[in-house]
């Protein structure tokens, strides 16, 4: 059995096989019973990791976020003034409907 994982399966959990898939699943880890050394036993192996392209794109956009500020401060001045000013105003009504939406 070369690089041949061996799995034991319980005879006792056949009968869960086959059941719907709405039904909650039992699992538990699973074990190999026996490994054989691969074909190129001493020699140095280096594992690697290879990103699929939407990764890579996920992986570059949070690494763009990383550097814009938490808060907008610009924005955050703006409010201000507007609301010492007194101009600031909230429509209630469009806050309610996406409350109510879900929207935030």
């Amino acid at each position: 059995m070369s690089g041949v994982m061996v799995m034991r399966i319980d005879p006792d959990k056949l009968s869960r096989v086959g059941r719907k898939a709405t039904e909650p699943a039992e699992t538990s880890p699973v074990k190999p019973t026996e490994v054989d050394a691969p074909a190129t036993a001493g020699a140095a192996q280096v594992d690697q990791v290879m990103l699929s392209q939407r990764a890579a794109e996920i992986q570059k956009a949070k690494e763009a976020l990383s550097t814009v500020p938490e808060v907008r401060q610009e924005k955050v001045a703006a409010l201000k003034r507007r609301i010492q000013e007194g101009t600031y105003e909230i429509d209630a009504k469009a806050i309610a409907e996406q409350i109510i939406s879900g929207n935030s």
